[in-house]
């Protein structure tokens, strides 16, 4: 099975991986970036271009769970669908042989917002409205297309330099729900999608049976962005709990206190607090009407021009 070219270098002995210094059709692997339950990712040289990508890998071993293949396929025609600077961009997508099913993506350089937080602890107030507005006209154009991303948090955001300046893009459309496509049932009364500290009381509580696209929509995205802004402020996240659980009640139960009580060293006005707060609204009518919206107060509070405005 042609999963690798055994034509290519050998592995150099840099870590145990089979993969590293093989090539897989034109691309070189280099190194291996990460790794979770599902999926590998090694950053590559497409040899033919000379160019540095990010490629994506299906672990073998769950080719025959028809789940995360099917999740695996989701990602691909959920991200081929988005061009926007402040997306991750898909290039390709694939398999060789029965065993690899790969996705190819830009190769970002920098370091994720959760890389930069614990350097950090927390962001000044102009920082942070920068890369909440960049999220924001990334995710604007997502829900353009009826697609939320569902697992918005610091370890998503990708902070990077592109063109002399420093720019910030959502990564990680891996349980990205399309609304358009008729979603279907994605949870049950108290089942987790997303991270437990990030998630949308909407998420959570979802009523068995009920469906997607009347229960979760754009707004679960702006109250996980509503979470990620008040962390980056306070150096904390709204709601501190011992378990998964624990913080699915306090987002469905709890107020999140003052940023300056959670924080009593940092300065932030009251008028972005306010803002801040009605984001992580229980109610989803009750948080800014769409990312768009989110942008435009975040512009007219940061007293600057709207020179990014969404489309």
């Amino acid at each position: 099975m042609p999963s690798v070219d055994e034509h290519a270098n050998e592995h150099d002995g840099r870590g145990a991986d089979p993969l590293i210094g093989k090539r897989l059709r034109e691309y070189l692997i280099l190194e291996l970036l990460g790794k979770g339950g599902m999926a590998k990712v090694y950053k590559a040289r497409h040899v033919l271009l000379n160019e540095i990508r990010a490629i994506k890998f299906l672990r073998p071993e769950l080719r025959e769970r028809q789940e995360c293949v099917a999740r695996f396929h989701r990602e691909a025609q959920v991200m081929v669908q988005l061009r926007n600077k402040h997306l991750v961009m898909l290039y390709e997508f694939g398999t060789v042989g029965q065993e690899l099913l790969f996705l190819v993506m830009e190769y970002l350089e920098g370091e994720t917002l959760r890389k930069r937080l614990r350097r950090t602890s927390w962001l000044p107030v102009s920082e942070a409205v920068r890369i909440i507005q960049h999220v924001a006209i990334g995710l604007s154009e997502a829900h353009k297309h009826g697609i939320v991303h569902r697992d918005i948090s610091p370890d998503n955001i990708q902070i990077l330099q592109k063109d002399g300046e420093e720019i910030a893009k959502v990564i990680d459309f891996g349980i990205a729900k399309s609304l358009v496509a008729g979603g279907g049932k994605i949870t049950q009364t108290m089942k987790l999608v997303g991270k437990a500290e990030y998630v949308a009381p909407e998420q959570i509580c979802l009523p068995v049976g009920e469906d997607s696209k009347d229960a979760v929509d754009h707004r679960a995205d702006i109250y996980s962005l509503g979470v990620t802004f008040y962390e980056l402020l306070t150096g904390n996240k709204p709601f501190e709990a011992r378990s998964s659980k624990a913080y699915l009640v306090k987002h469905l139960t709890e107020a999140p206190k003052p940023l300056s009580e959670t924080n009593p060293l940092i300065r932030v006005s009251p008028a972005i607090e306010d803002l801040v707060l009605r984001m992580l609204a229980k109610k989803k009518e009750e948080r800014p009407e769409s990312m768009d919206s989110l942008f435009m107060e975040l512009a007219a509070l940061s007293h600057d021009q709207p020179l990014l405005t969404p489309v």
